[in-house]
């Protein structure tokens, strides 16, 4: 709406001017504004011509706010007749879409029409993102552009005592990501244009102050630590804070040595800065990624950094070996020694963590370890708050691999009890599947192996341990599973059987002429090659064949479930013998 107290016969005034509509621009208002015809936007504004979408011939609206430009059910926005207009969207002024547009003199004519059109209602102005046209300019890398708005900010009213302030706030306009214009300048990597804002407001680069990422955060996040160091010039206190309480250290040690020590010699309080929502730390982050020439250098500006825990209660050394950083590792013990032995909210070691965490080269440099510092024997063998030890965590989760490293290290203890009674062998007993399955499988396997080192079972009633913690058999299901196996087996045995059986007939080399002396024998008689075909054919399609019978009865489903299992393992040769074995 136009203000009451305004006449609309009069000439226009700036006082009467609406600068917050919801209505869009005039599509030849756009336009011109987008090519920076100054001289046409004049007399569209001043005649009213353009204005016909706004209201009266001579209300001489200039909207804020613009939404999708529609005439007549169509998008004038996206009108292929004029590539010129666009769809503003952004809920842009016409100041932001000619800053945005260029820092050509036309276009710097054009802002200062419409400049003197709203004043400073459109410098302020913000579209939907929160951007003012500085952002919109900057973000562009018009550098002209703003450096004539900083001028029209100067010359409004006049000049003044209270100008250096207003442009102040101008530049420190936050937009709804919390970035200022500076921002936009550094990310555009402009020099001239960060010296240039620097210079009306020394103090930028410390907004925001600790919510939101500073600029210099963004300039290191970014990689440009040239800019960084041009901004720490200029401003020695500005802020170092980023998102989620992050501070621009967190994304220096990612990026580097370089910028990991440019930032400790300018704050090396940054080392213990945590992070909102885990609680972590630069070295937090740079343990996580393996960056161990930047651990060297956090460790070596503040050794008590390596024993700062996160919100969970993880350690910088328990953060790589989750990652399987053996190098980190290394770094942090070459210095900290006894960071061997800190444990997290659930007491377990980096080595427990390694091992649930299935880091294979953690766990075989944490089974090399070997120093005066601390016990090998003592760390290795070390119990979490359930009382498991590593040998605990290995045999549950039930990875060779892994399990190997310690069973063969002379300094694992195999009976260690955890607060359940069990030992390492117990956990075997119920880890294992129950039923029928393939020798080689590899919890059969951990059993074994750790039967033939010597290990012991706890302290327990075998019969109260059987039937509170050894899976059942389930007979419906383990029938159901042979019927199943023996199906598959069976295809296999009859498509061996089958091709036995042909190759009888099509022996290779064919067979002598009638003519011959010896007609209708096979060529290759009396070669040592045919021999061995023949009796490997022979032996192959008499056992295919034992192998279908044997299959077929126990896959009869009408026969005895009990004897079924043992008839399928003695067909497959499975040596699992477990089965009537008692802990």
């Amino acid at each position: 709406m136009v203000p009451e107290n305004c006449n609309t016969k009069q000439a226009p005034n700036p006082s009467c001017l609406q600068v917050h509509s919801n209505k869009p621009h005039d599509p030849q208002l756009l336009m011109a504004a987008r090519r920076g015809d100054w001289l046409r936007l004049e007399h569209l504004l001043i005649s009213g011509e353009g204005d016909a979408e706004l209201g009266a011939p001579h209300q001489h609206v200039i909207p804020i706010e613009i939404e999708q430009v529609v005439a007549d059910g169509v998008d004038v926005g996206v009108m292929p007749s004029s590539a010129a207009i666009a769809p503003a969207a952004e809920g842009d002024s016409l100041l932001h879409v000619v800053a945005s547009r260029g820092d050509g003199e036309q276009f710097l004519k054009s802002a200062s029409m419409i400049h003197g059109k709203a004043g400073h209602l459109l410098l302020n102005a913000r579209n939907k993102n929160g951007d003012t046209p500085l952002h919109r300019a900057a973000r562009a890398g018009h550098r002209g552009m703003v450096a004539h708005l900083v001028f029209l900010a100067r010359s409004e009213n006049g000049g003044g005592s209270d100008v250096d302030d207003k442009v102040k706030a101008i530049l420190r306009v936050q937009n709804k990501r919390g970035e200022t214009v500076l921002h936009d300048a550094v990310r555009s990597r402009d020099d001239d244009m960060i010296t240039l804002l620097m210079a009306e407001d020394p103090q930028l680069a410390r907004v925001p102050l600790s919510e939101g990422a500073s600029p210099l955060y963004l300039a290191v996040e970014l990689g440009h630590d040239d800019i960084a160091q041009q901004l720490y010039e200029k401003d020695s206190a500005l802020s170092y804070s980023g998102p989620d309480g992050r501070n621009a250290l967190h994304a220096a040690v990612l990026k580097g040595q370089d910028t990991t020590k440019m930032l400790l010699e300018w704050n090396k309080g940054l080392i213990r800065k945590a992070d909102r929502s885990t609680g972590s730390t630069p070295l937090h982050f740079a343990a996580s990624w393996g960056k161990h020439e930047v651990i060297s250098l956090l460790l070596a500006a503040d050794p008590s950094a390596a024993y700062q825990p996160d919100k969970n209660g993880s350690f910088p050394i328990h953060v790589a070996a989750f990652a399987n950083k053996v190098e980190a590792i290394s770094v942090l013990l070459d210095t900290r020694h006894d960071c061997v032995e800190l444990c997290d909210a659930m007491g377990k070691t980096f080595l427990h963590v390694a091992v649930e965490e299935d880091s294979p080269s953690v766990v075989k440099y944490a089974c090399m370890l070997q120093g005066h510092e601390f016990s090998a024997s003592s760390f290795i063998n070390m119990q979490d708050d359930g009382g498991n030890t590593a040998l605990h965590f290995a045999v549950e989760k039930g990875g060779l691999a892994i399990f190997n490293q310690l069973i063969k290290n002379r300094l694992v203890m195999l009976d260690v009890t955890n607060n359940k009674g069990q030992t390492p062998l117990d956990l075997s007993w119920t880890t294992m599947p129950s039923g029928v399955y393939y020798g080689f499988n590899t919890r059969i396997v951990i059993h074994k192996l750790l039967r033939d080192a010597g290990a012991q079972t706890g302290t327990y009633r075998c019969d109260l341990f059987s039937k509170q913690d050894i899976p059942k058999l389930d007979q419906k299901e383990e029938v159901q599973k042979i019927s199943t196996y023996t199906q598959l087996v069976g295809i296999g045995s009859v498509l061996i059987a089958t091709v036995a059986f042909a190759a009888a007939f099509t022996l290779p080399g064919g067979y002598r002429g009638d003519d011959h002396k010896n007609g209708g024998t096979p060529t290759l008689v009396g070669h040592s090659a045919f021999h061995v075909f023949i009796i490997a054919d022979t032996l192959a399609f008499i056992l295919s064949a034992l192998s279908i019978t044997l299959l077929t009865y126990a896959g009869i489903a009408k026969i005895n479930g009990h004897t079924r299992p043992h008839d399928q393992l003695s067909l497959c040769g499975d040596t699992h013998d477990l089965l009537s074995e008692e802990p």
